[in-house]
């Protein structure tokens, strides 16, 4: 498997979860081959913060991991990162090109929208964001580009039964994120092979806080699962100990692995001739060992599950199953398949690391997110 040794890097998603994180290792990258490189930043502006400040936020003590106390980011910073004001909702309109020094780029593309829901909004949203905006994105960049590697999701795949492979073969979707993250795989295979370009597709499943690097359990926005804790913990404040009876298949299960676990397999695959490469846990975790260990944390104790959404709902089952139910019930309700992943590719490419255990670190991971009462580091 060889090495392109190209390290020039265009990186969308820098201010999210993972994105974060392949940012880090990309700096590290830079560092590694002698300050070599240029790492381009398509950012989103928000109201009240321009895109150079949602990238500085990056840097706080909080948020960075210690091994970048070796590195001379602020060098990298300043002389090797590009930023761009980009929305991936307009990338048809927006052109980077301009920002491109000489030579030849790899896209990471990590940026979408992870909306699970179902309904028109999420259908509309999750097209345009991740599908049409991928898409648009690559031919406006392909002139500059040597390799494309799309940020997918197992979640499309974890429904499968049998043991699940790198081969995406799956066509049962629980939700508009799974579908269209499927849809654009398919598509930019035929993108990249008419534009000669090479392409690597990664698919993370569920990611939690940092296992590997210090400071462990960082995690810069609470999401999927942690959202399931995030609701609780609101919800007690204002409906007490209210019970609830929550969607859930006594056989279903979460597949988790740690953001920078995730992130140095994504770097690392880049330098190899890997096409398609899952980034999971061998296992899932049982949701009989998850939710009730975020209900005990976020201190909820009047609950019980059920295999069909309740009628007669009271107060508090209204709300959940207004937010979080939408976003999460099809995961709750979809049996183990019993086989897991083959991770023989992974484990290969991270074999000095290792797969981290995060059943063993559950507990501390839904701590941090209690500790903090579920508030994002970024914005």
């Amino acid at each position: 498997m060889k090495n392109t040794g190209n390290t020039n890097f265009i990186l969308t998603g820098a201010t999210g979860i993972l994105g974060s994180h392949i940012l880090y290792e990309l700096m590290l990258t830079i560092h590694n081959s002698g300050y070599c490189g240029e790492i381009v930043l398509p950012i989103r502006a928000k109201k009240e913060m321009t895109s150079r400040m949602r990238f500085e936020e990056l840097f706080t003590e909080d948020m960075t991991p210690d091994y970048l106390k070796e590195v001379d980011t602020d060098r990298i910073c300043r002389e090797h990162i590009t930023i761009v004001d980009f929305d991936l909702r307009y990338s048809k309109d927006v052109d980077i090109l301009p920002s491109l020094k000489s030579g030849k780029y790899t896209l990471i593309h990590c940026a979408a929208s992870v909306n699970l829901g179902t309904n028109a909004y999420a259908f509309e949203e999750i097209r345009h964001n991740n599908y049409l905006g991928t898409l648009n994105l690559i031919h406006s960049l392909h002139s500059r580009l040597e390799k494309v590697s799309y940020v997918s999701s197992a979640f499309s795949l974890s429904s499968r039964d049998g043991q699940i492979t790198n081969e995406r073969e799956n066509e049962d979707y629980r939700n508009h994120y799974e579908k269209f993250k499927v849809q654009t795989e398919q598509e930019i295979v035929q993108i990249c092979e008419a534009y000669g370009l090479a392409l690597q597709i990664t698919r993370p499943s569920i990611i939690c806080g940092r296992l590997v690097d210090y400071p462990h359990h960082v995690i810069p926005k609470f999401l999927v699962f942690y959202l399931f804790g995030a609701f609780f913990y609101r919800a007690k404040q204002h409906y007490g100990n209210q019970h609830i009876r929550i969607l859930m298949n006594a056989t279903s299960g979460l597949n988790i692995v740690p953001v920078d676990y995730a992130a140095k397999a994504i770097v690392r695959a880049l330098a190899t001739d890997i096409k398609e490469l899952n980034i999971v846990s061998r296992k899932n975790l049982p949701n009989t060992f998850t939710i009730p260990t975020m209900l005990r944390l976020v201190g909820w104790q009047n609950y019980e599950f059920r295999e069909q959404v309740p009628a007669d709902m009271n107060a508090v089952e209204k709300l959940y199953y207004k937010t979080v139910g939408p976003q999460l019930n099809n995961y709750l309700a979809t049996p183990d398949n019993g086989d897991g992943f083959n991770t023989d590719t992974l484990n290969w490419l991270m074999e000095d690391i290792g797969e981290p255990n995060v059943e063993a670190h559950f507990q501390s991971l839904c701590t941090y997110a209690v500790e903090r009462q579920f508030t994002n580091l970024l914005a």
